[in-house]
């Protein structure tokens, strides 16, 4: 008598990006083309298969998490959101726990918002910014006015809503960023990510020059005003660049923090499956030319990391912290008489403070040589 075996079913996240921007943002280093529709059509093309390909390589899977990020997805027109979806539908049969869509102010409306929570999108990122018109000339970015109808709109169809914030903004002042968050707070966001302008990646020309405006000393201030704020209206602070009020952190990110396995599709995305790291090319020619091949994405792969040492880092970035046995106790002490770190019921937590130096902490709390 013959018995069927079981296949364990594979829980997964999955992060598509979507390369489009309508035009380039000052601080923006992250790959995109110029939106146009035919690229985009033949970006699906190439999407689908890889999605195909991908999933069925890995089958069985559930996806437990998606986010749609970029570029800019919401530029994508409806059909090719439906194409996008319909290859995903056999992989989304037990029910997503999250579905996360990035949304550039300017392309929301009530007809997108309505669209896409029919697909079954139940989280929105919203690109805020700032909320000051000098703040947002300087970033390349819409006005203040657009950004409230933004808002309006897209928490009007969603309760699950995040807002990402930039600290720093060049010819601004603190008293802006916190005018921002007072405003931003009053709309009742259940999420804010919120990250400083920092220089990194391979910038040149006009990302190179905007950058050397930016006072990295400006933005710790705003950055512990910031945790400062946010921990007075009840958000909890989870992760270094992350705030969220309570049950409402994100699943999709914590599912990098905590290690679980997640697969990037699209140019330039990231994976890390079965214990293996790989990053697709970040090139949208070489992408949609590779179409119908095993893999449409040409793989580069980084395996060479220590994993335990990694996964210890990537759990300092959080409030859950690390086990005081996996710490230099030399180190910790110092730590904590700094007002760096914290050391309760065995497991240790970096302090907002400690946040501002979070890889000098690691690589010492570790005793990790740099190389």
């Amino acid at each position: 008598m013959h018995h069927a075996v079981r296949l364990s079913m594979r829980e997964l996240s999955l992060y598509i990006h979507v390369p489009f921007c309508t035009r380039r943002c000052s601080y923006c280093s992250f790959y995109h083309v110029p939106s146009e529709t035919e690229r985009e059509r033949s970006f699906v093309d190439a999407l689908v298969s890889e999605i195909d390909a991908a999933l069925a390589e890995l089958a069985p899977v559930s996806l437990r998490t998606i986010f749609v990020g970029g570029g800019t997805p919401t530029v994508l027109a409806h059909s090719e959101w439906e194409r996008m979806i319909a290859a995903l539908q056999p992989f989304m049969r037990d029910g997503l726990e999250e579905f996360t869509v990035e949304m550039n102010p300017e392309d929301v409306d009530a007809n997108l918002v309505r669209f896409l929570h029919g697909l079954g999108v139940n989280r929105a990122s919203l690109g805020i910014q700032s909320m000051h018109p000098v703040g947002q000339k300087v970033l390349k970015r819409c006005d203040p006015a657009t950004n409230r109808r933004a808002i309006d709109v897209v928490m009007g169809e969603w309760d699950n809503v995040s807002f990402d914030i930039l600290l720093g903004v060049p010819k601004t002042v603190r008293a802006d960023l916190v005018e921002t968050l007072r405003i931003l707070l009053g709309k009742g966001p259940k999420h804010l990510s919120v990250y400083g302008l920092e220089a990194g990646g391979d910038m040149a020309g006009e990302v190179e020059r905007f950058f050397r405006a930016v006072d990295p000393d400006r933005v710790a201030d705003e950055y512990l005003d910031t945790c400062s704020l946010l921990a007075g209206a009840g958000f909890d602070h989870y992760e270094v660049s992350n705030f969220a009020r309570p049950g409402f952190a994100s699943l999709h990110n914590r599912a990098y923090w905590d290690g679980r396995e997640y697969l990037g599709v699209g140019p330039a995305a990231h994976s890390m499956v079965g214990g293996r790291r790989f990053l697709n090319e970040p090139s949208l020619d070489a992408y949609v030319a590779r179409r119908g091949s095993e893999h449409v994405a040409a793989r580069i792969h980084d395996d060479g990391g220590d994993h335990k040492l990694e996964a210890a880092m990537l759990a300092l970035r959080t409030n859950q912290g690390i086990a005081r046995d996996q710490c230099d106790a030399t180190v910790l002490e110092e730590l904590v008489g700094e007002g760096l770190a914290s050391a309760h019921d065995d497991r240790v937590r970096l302090t907002d403070r400690g946040y501002l130096v979070l890889n000098d902490i690691v690589l010492k709390l570790l005793s990790v040589t740099p190389c």
